[in-house]
C-alpha cells in the first residue's frame, strides 16, 4: 500500500488550520520483522472518520483510526505499540513477529481556554496563554474587565452576566475552563453553571484555598451537584510552585494545564476528598 505524499499531508493540515478545523496526524516512528507499516508512514484521520494516508492498513490501521478519533476529543497525544501476529492480521499474510510504534497527535485548530474573571490573574494568564496555541476565551461580566484594549488577542471577549454568558457557551472535553473571577460567590455560580452543562470542559481550574473550595464544593453539592463531577475540579488551581504573584499563580495554572494536555496528571488524581 502506497500512502500519499507528505507534501498532501502537510498541506491539509495547513488547510485544517487555516480554516479552524480539527483532526489526528498519526505516524509510523518504528517498525521491526514484517510490520505491515514502514517508519515516517502517515495517516491523517479526521473527525468523522475519514482518512489521508496510510499506516499500513489492517486491523493495526483501524486501532490506530479509533485513537485517533479520542486524540481529536481530548486533545492527547498518544503513543501506541503493536506486537502483530499473523492470526491478528485477518489473512494479510504478516509474519510473526512484527512490532509498531505509533505516534499520533492532534493537528488544526487550537483548543479553547476559557478565562472567567478578567482581573489581575486572569490578565497575567491570557498574557503567558496567548505565548502557547489556545484560542482565548474572556468572560467578565465589567466592561472595563472585558475589553479588547485589555485583552487584544483574544480570540472572543464575553462582556456579560455570568450566567447570561454562560448559557451561550457549548463545551467541548477538549476545552479549558479556568475560574478566577472576583469573588467566592461568582466562582461559585460559574462552577455551578459549567458543571450543570451537558458537556463539560476536560479541565476546570478553580482557584482559592482549601478551606474556600470546600464551602464550595459543600454547597454545590447541597444543590445537587454530583460528587463525580465536583472530584474533576482542580482546586486548588495550579501547580504548587510557591508563588503568590499574580504572574507567579498564571504560570502555576499554565503548567497544570499543560500537564494535563499532555496526559502527565488526570483531575480525579487530584485530592478533593477534604473539600468535599
Amino acid at each position: 500500500m502506497k500512502p500519499v505524499s507528505q507534501k498532501d499531508i502537510f498541506e491539509e493540515i495547513v488547510r485544517l488550520r487555516n480554516s479552524g478545523e480539527e483532526g489526528a496526524l498519526a505516524i509510523v516512528v518504528n517498525t521491526s520483522s514484517s510490520s505491515p507499516g514502514r517508519v515516517n508512514f502517515k495517516m491523517l484521520v479526521y473527525p468523522d472518520g475519514q482518512i489521508l494516508g496510510t499506516v499500513g492498513g489492517g486491523v493495526m490501521e483501524k486501532q490506530v483510526m479509533e485513537e485517533a478519533l479520542k486524540c481529536i476529543s481530548d486533545k492527547r497525544s498518544r503513543f501506541l505499540h503493536f506486537s502483530l501476529r499473523e492470526d491478528e492480521m485477518e489473512g494479510l499474510g504478516v509474519l510473526c513477529g512484527g512490532e509498531a510504534d505509533v505516534y499520533i497527535e492532534p493537528v488544526g485548530a487550537p483548543p479553547f481556554l476559557y478565562i472567567f474573571g478578567g482581573g489581575h490573574v486572569g490578565f497575567a494568564l491570557y498574557q503567558v496563554a496567548s505565548l502557547l496555541e489556545f484560542r482565548i476565551i474572556i468572560v467578565d461580566d465589567r466592561p472595563a474587565f472585558a475589553s479588547p484594549e485589555r485583552f487584544p488577542r483574544a480570540h472572543r471577549i464575553i462582556q456579560k452576566d455570568f450566567e447570561e454568558a454562560l448559557r451561550e457557551i457549548n463545551f467541548y472535553p477538549s476545552d479549558f475552563a479556568v475560574i478566577v473571577t472576583r469573588g467566592h460567590a461568582h466562582d461559585q455560580l460559574v462552577l455551578r453553571e459549567i458543571l450543570k452543562k451537558e458537556r463539560i470542559p476536560g479541565y476546570i481550574g478553580m482557584i482559592g484555598s482549601r478551606a474556600k473550595n470546600a464551602r464550595v464544593f459543600q454547597n454545590l453539592e447541597k444543590e445537587g451537584i454530583p460528587r463525580e463531577l465536583l472530584t474533576r475540579v482542580f482546586a486548588p488551581i495550579g501547580l504548587d510552585i510557591g508563588g503568590e504573584k499574580p504572574e507567579e499563580i498564571a504560570i502555576s495554572i499554565l503548567a497544570e494545564i499543560i500537564a494535563f494536555r499532555h496526559g502527565k496528571i488526570q483531575g480525579k488524581t487530584r485530592d478533593n476528598s477534604t473539600a468535599i
